[in-house]
């Protein structure tokens, strides 16, 4: 029997549930004591596609580091941008329907990296398996929330807690 392929919403936040500053800058994270590598080799194993909204890429590409996703498949969400270009395959459709499309297909498991807007989008549709949330030890108070509210009711089950230096990652899995 063919395995589903999963969507992993692994991500870092703070106490009050902010993804990012209002500009979409993590300093707040880069300071945080961090033991191992949060997960993250763990994760990159199981994954060949990555999912992020435009303004996540934007921010990523303008790191003074090579594209750092390079090896995966990498599909952005943008209403602006269409076609693809060195990293990436624009998407301009309804989550809903790209994503279960995306799921029948061969391969492992897809890394919905963020951002806000994006998250908020799959939480409606109920379209995250699995979350892996890295809780830093600060209240932001503003920025982008990974959270906004909406009127959505989805039950996980919580399947492991690890402490990583000064963060928690926190894992749930869809009931």
């Amino acid at each position: 029997m063919k395995k589903q392929r999963n969507v992993i919403l692994y991500i870092a936040t703070s106490i009050d549930g902010y993804i990012a500053n209002n500009d979409g800058t993590l300093e707040w994270l880069e300071t945080t004591e961090v033991e191992g590598d949060s997960g993250y080799n763990s994760l990159v194993e199981r994954i060949d596609t990555v999912v992020m909204g435009k303004g996540t890429y934007d921010v990523i590409r303008g790191f003074d580091v090579d594209y750092p996703y390079s090896e995966f498949k990498n599909y952005v969400f943008s209403k602006s941008a269409s076609g693809s270009d060195k990293y990436a395959t624009f998407i301009d459709e309804e989550v809903k329907t790209f994503i279960e499309n995306i799921k029948q297909e061969p391969g492992k498991d897809i890394w919905l990296i963020g951002g806000g807007n994006l998250a908020r989008a799959f939480f409606k549709e109920n379209l995250i398996d699995e979350f892996q949330l890295a809780i830093a030890p600060i209240v932001l108070g503003k920025g982008i929330s990974l959270y906004a509210g909406d009127d959505i009711t989805q039950n996980y089950t919580l399947s492991k807690v690890e402490k990583l230096g000064q963060l928690v990652m926190l894992h749930y899995v869809k009931k």
